[in-house]
């Protein structure tokens, strides 16, 4: 049985094409009757702090050097290295946000991403992601659609900062573009109809 922590980002509630995107990737991972947990994690009704001229010390301290100040000033950081720790999938909706992820989302990573937690240093001082072996799907919604060989600038920054910073080498991407053409019509089932298919978890 595996836990799932479900991110939502988009700040546009029942509106959001990647709150759907992402609620509905969940929904078909719950009927493959293998989830023992769901964790949501909503970015706009619990912000995450940004860092700021005290927090951001704390950030390139290494663990061993923590003490009292350092437990309440990374609480939330803290509290989102457990909840990625245990969950075994990931799921995160984001809109394209000016070309890249939404601000509490950005946010959220800065929370996460910390040397000697989320990863550590070898010998040769190449980064080694300490949480292998887990699990990302990406809901990403777009006004716009990529063009062929256009830059991917949501998907792949988040493959490099999961890969780089956590280890994760396994996500993947489901994509709603196009959301701000006249007569736009939501058409999921379309864009999850392989989702079985690639994703058996029994």
């Amino acid at each position: 049985m595996k836990n799932i922590l479900h991110i939502i980002s988009s700040a546009r509630g029942d509106l959001s094409y990647s709150n759907r995107l992402s609620s509905l990737i969940l929904e078909k991972l719950l009927q493959q009757h293998t989830i023992n947990k769901v964790v949501v994690r909503n970015l706009i009704k619990d912000v995450p702090p940004y860092a700021d001229e005290v927090s951001i010390h704390e950030f390139y301290k290494h663990p061993a050097l923590y003490d009292e100040q350092s437990k309440k000033l990374l609480s939330y950081a803290n509290a989102t290295v457990d909840e990625v720790r245990q969950a075994d999938i990931i799921v995160i909706g984001t809109p394209m946000f000016n070309l890249g992820v939404s601000t509490p989302l950005k946010a959220w990573l800065d929370q996460l991403i910390r040397a000697g937690v989320t990863y550590v240093f070898d010998e040769q001082w190449n980064r080694v992601g300490q949480f292998k072996s887990k699990k990302v799907y990406l809901a990403i919604a777009s006004g716009g659609r990529n063009t062929e060989g256009a830059p991917d600038y949501i998907s792949d920054y988040l493959k490099d900062v999961f890969r780089s910073y956590t280890g994760i080498t396994d996500v993947e991407t489901y994509r709603i573009e196009g959301t701000m053409e006249s007569g736009f019509i939501a058409d999921y089932e379309s864009i999850l109809k392989d989702f079985y298919a690639v994703n058996d978890l029994s």
